[in-house]
C-alpha cells in the first residue's frame, strides 16, 4: 500500500525543518524524513553577519543578506506560535577583525550603502585592539576590528530541535528514518523500510546526500561534501557576559553563548567525504589558529566537539529548483558554510512558491538545471 501526502520533505536540517514548519503553520499535512546523521546545521553554530564579506559572488550575497533579514521574522513567527526561541538567535554584535586600515574604512563606507537593502545593519564603529580586549577580556587581538550592531549568532542544533517540536505540535510528522527515491514509470516513489509514499510535492533538502538520492532516478548533480569540525570550551563565570561574536582573518569564528559556553571553529575539510569521526589533530589546529587572538585557549579543557557535513557546489552556486521533468520534485542544497544564514529564507520562499505560486527569488538564482544532469 502506498501512502500519500500533500508534501514530503527529505532532510531534517535547517532547510527541510524550516520548510516543514511553515507548511504546517499554513495548515498543510507534511511528513519530514530525517536521517539524523551528519547534518551540518545540527552540528553547527553560526554567525549571522554576512554583509561585510569579501566574497564577490552576487548570487550568494543576495541569499545570505536576505537570510539575515529573514531571521527577525523567523524567530518572531516561532514566538507568536508559543515557542521560546529567544535564546536561539541573538543580536550580540559582531567583531570583524581586520588586518589593515583600508578594510576598516571600507566597512564604514559599505555600511551606509548596504543598510538601504539590509536595515538590520546597525551602528558600525571601529575598535582598537585595546578596546576589543575591554569589550571581550579573553581576546587579545593583534588587529583592530569593525563592530557591527545587528550581527549575531544562532544555535543550529537547538533551532532544528525546536522546529521539529513545532512541526509535530502543528500536526506534521517527523520520521527518523532514511528513504530511497525509486522510479515508477514516468514518476517516482519514496520508500522507507517497507512503506512507499507518493506526494503532490517533494523537497530534497538532504545536503550532500541529495546526490545519492537522485542517482536511482538517473540523475547526477554537482554536489560535494565538506567535513566541518568545531569545539567548545566552558566556564560558569563566562555566563551572561553579552560578549560579541568574532570573525577573524584566519577563518576562525568565536561564538560566546549565554550559558558560559564558547564555540570555536570550524574546519573546512574537502578530502574527508562523509567521515564523521572526530580528528584530534584538526581540533588542535583550530586551537592553534584561535590562540592568535585567544592566547589562553589551551588552558581550558574541551567541553564539546561537533562534526557535520556541508554540501558545496564547485562554482559556489546554490542548488535550488525542480528536477528536470519532475515538476513536483525540488531540491535545495549546496549552501555550504552559510547554510544557517540562507537556509531558513530559502525554505520559506520555497513554501511560498508551493502554496502561493510566488516567491521573491530572482530567476537567475535558480541553478538546478546546469547543476543536475542525466547519467
Amino acid at each position: 500500500m502506498k501512502k500519500h501526502f500533500p508534501f514530503i520533505i527529505v532532510g531534517g536540517g535547517i532547510v527541510g525543518s524550516t520548510a516543514a514548519y511553515y507548511l504546517t503553520r499554513s495548515g498543510y499535512p507534511v511528513i519530514l524524513f530525517d536521517k539524523e546523521v551528519g547534518q551540518a546545521s545540527r552540528a553547527a553554530a553560526g554567525i549571522i553577519c554576512p554583509w561585510f564579506s569579501k566574497r564577490r559572488n552576487k548570487k550568494w550575497y543576495y541569499l545570505v543578506s536576505q537570510g539575515a533579514e529573514f531571521y527577525r521574522q523567523f524567530i518572531q513567527d516561532l514566538t507568536d506560535d508559543g515557542f521560546d526561541a529567544s535564546s536561539l538567535f541573538k543580536e550580540t554584535g559582531t567583531l570583524i577583525l581586520r588586518k589593515n586600515e583600508k578594510d576598516l574604512r571600507r566597512d564604514l563606507e559599505n555600511a551606509d550603502l548596504k543598510r538601504k537593502q539590509s536595515p538590520s545593519i546597525g551602528q558600525l564603529s571601529t575598535l582598537s585592539n585595546e578596546a576589543i580586549h575591554n569589550l571581550f577580556p579573553l581576546i587579545n587581538s593583534p588587529w583592530s576590528a569593525s563592530l557591527i550592531q545587528g550581527g549575531g549568532r544562532v544555535d543550529g542544533q537547538s533551532l532544528v530541535a525546536l522546529l521539529h517540536k513545532a512541526i509535530q505540535t502543528k500536526g506534521g510528522k517527523v520520521v527518523k528514518k532514511d528513504v530511497q527515491l525509486l522510479k515508477e514509470g514516468k514518476s517516482f516513489l519514496i520508500k522507507s523500510d517497507q512503506t512507499s509514499f507518493t506526494a503532490d510535492q517533494v523537497l530534497l533538502a538532504a545536503g550532500p546526500a541529495v546526490k545519492d538520492l537522485l542517482r536511482p532516478l538517473g540523475f547526477d548533480c554537482n554536489l560535494r561534501p565538506q567535513k566541518g569540525q568545531l569545539f567548545s570550551i566552558y566556564q560558569q563565570q563566562w555566563a551572561d557576559n553579552n560578549w560579541p561574536v568574532i570573525m577573524s582573518p584566519g577563518g576562525i569564528d568565536i561564538l560566546p553563548f549565554d550559558n558560559g559556553e564558547i564555540i570555536i571553529g570550524a574546519s573546512h575539510e574537502d578530502d574527508q567525504a562523509n567521515d564523521l569521526s572526530i580528528n584530534p589533530m584538526v581540533i588542535k589546529e583550530l586551537k592553534i589558529k584561535a590562540q592568535q587572538i585567544f592566547p589562553d585557549i589551551f588552558k581550558y579543557p574541551l567541553h564539546r566537539v561537533k562534526v557535520g557535513t556541508r554540501a558545496f557546489t564547485d562554482n559556489g552556486d546554490v542548488l535550488i529548483g525542480p528536477i528536470s521533468t519532475f515538476s513536483n520534485l525540488w531540491t535545495i542544497s549546496g549552501l555550504g558554510s552559510s547554510g544557517l544564514t540562507s537556509g531558513p529564507y530559502l525554505a520559506y520562499q520555497w513554501v511560498n512558491k508551493m502554496i502561493k505560486n510566488s516567491w521573491e527569488i530572482p530567476v537567475e538564482i535558480i541553478s538546478s538545471y546546469p547543476l543536475i544532469h542525466k547519467i
